[in-house]
């Protein structure tokens, strides 16, 4: 075949999917929930990528927000710089949005938070998405015990209340992990040894039974050598997690269970389509399925889910950080903003809103950059639909 066959035939077989791209963004054009939702975000991403620009860190970690002397009282925005007027910039003489408890700069914590929000939300809907796509695949496209396993796993976690779970994490995550590289080089080893033995012509296993022959090994192993060895270290490297890290994580094992109902809900409808039974018949591999035919045709409502879901897990990282066991004080976090103005919520004399700024203001950060979110993912379900894309 020459190259100029060639060419048309990918000119030609990548034309439909040109084509529905561009009815795609027309449909965002038309949708004003987008056009306002990605304004917003993509305000608080400029924001977020000008951060080091609109308020320089002084300090060698520029999460933490800097001090203006540590007076207990807050101060309102327009108050002059004085404790750290050099040291941090020569035409910056006043605080823009006043000073918190303990004289930390309102303006810098709310402009730095805007990266730690971003990171917590994106970060903690990928991993979660991640976790719930694999584990939604397996169960929703083999059925039978790997289904019943993982899905009663997930209907455990579903069992706890979200925010009760997460706290439980974050206070029993370790701040110092200690990973034996040894032990996880031979379990991978054994692991994906098995799946080649299982593969082999002598055995014929197919399907997905060499990955459960890896699997099983491997739990074999983790027992014997944990459980009766007690786990001989060959080298060992201690990885420390922060307190905002711990959140993330937490919030990550807390929030994949949704998504693997709704992928395995969704594979179950459509692992019966002509065009699946058609590519098994031809013997395309079960991998080659899922992600060629199964998942493509599968994943908008969890993509749907996860633009929702950013918006929400920036809520209930705020909440943890509120009660005291997210972010630390002074940290440039949302959240940690609104626990440091708790005490002048009220302030008990004749002006009730005498310390509005403490809370008002990261308060104002959280909502736009939560409603943002929530109007991007409803013009997503608008538009990504197929029930509703070609009204």
């Amino acid at each position: 075949m020459s190259i100029r066959s060639r060419w048309t035939e990918f000119r030609l077989g990548i034309r439909p999917a040109l084509n529905e791209l561009r009815f795609t963004l027309k449909q965002v054009r038309k949708s004003p929930l987008s056009i306002i939702g990605i304004t917003i975000i993509a305000v608080f991403a400029a924001i977020a990528l000008l951060a080091p620009v609109l308020a320089r860190p002084i300090t060698a970690d520029p999460f933490m927000m800097w001090h203006d002397g540590y007076d207990l009282t807050p101060a309102p925005p327009g108050t002059n710089v004085t404790f750290n007027k050099l040291a941090i910039n020569s035409s910056w003489t006043v605080h823009y949005f006043g000073v918190a408890q303990g004289g930390l700069d309102i303006y810098y914590g709310v402009v730095w938070g805007t990266q730690t929000a971003f990171r917590i939300g994106v970060l903690v809907v990928a991993i979660s998405l991640a976790v719930g796509l694999l584990t939604g695949c397996l169960a929703g496209y083999y059925g039978g015990v790997i289904d019943e396993v993982l899905m009663r796993f997930t209907d455990i976690v579903l069992a706890f209340p979200g925010l009760i779970l997460a706290m439980a994490l974050v206070i029993a995550l370790p701040a110092v992990w200690s990973l034996d590289f040894g032990f996880i080089i031979l379990a991978i080893v054994i692991f994906f040894g098995l799946i080649f033995v299982g593969r082999s012509k002598k055995l014929k296993l197919l399907g997905i039974w060499p990955f459960m022959l890896g699997l099983l090994g491997l739990v074999a192993f983790v027992v014997i050598d944990v459980g009766i060895l007690g786990s001989p270290p060959i080298f060992v490297q201690g990885v420390s997690l922060g307190a905002l890290d711990k959140v993330l994580l937490a919030l990550a094992l807390v929030g994949w269970p949704g998504y693997t109902r709704v992928i395995r809900g969704e594979i179950l409808r459509v692992r019966q389509e002509d065009y699946v039974e058609a590519s098994k018949a031809v013997g395309c591999s079960d991998f080659r399925i899922i992600t060629r035919h199964i998942l493509p045709n599968s994943i908008y409502p969890v993509v749907i889910m996860a633009s929702l879901d950013i918006g929400a897990v920036v809520l209930l990282a705020a909440a943890l950080s509120f009660l005291g066991i997210g972010a630390p004080i002074g940290y440039a976090d949302w959240g940690q903003m609104i626990s440091l103005a708790r005490n002048w919520i009220y302030s008990g004399t004749q002006n009730p809103w005498q310390y509005w700024y403490t809370y008002m203001i990261p308060g104002i950060f959280i909502f736009v950059f939560v409603l943002g979110w929530n109007l991007l993912g409803d013009a997503f379900r608008d538009i990504l639909d197929p029930t509703l894309r070609r009204r």
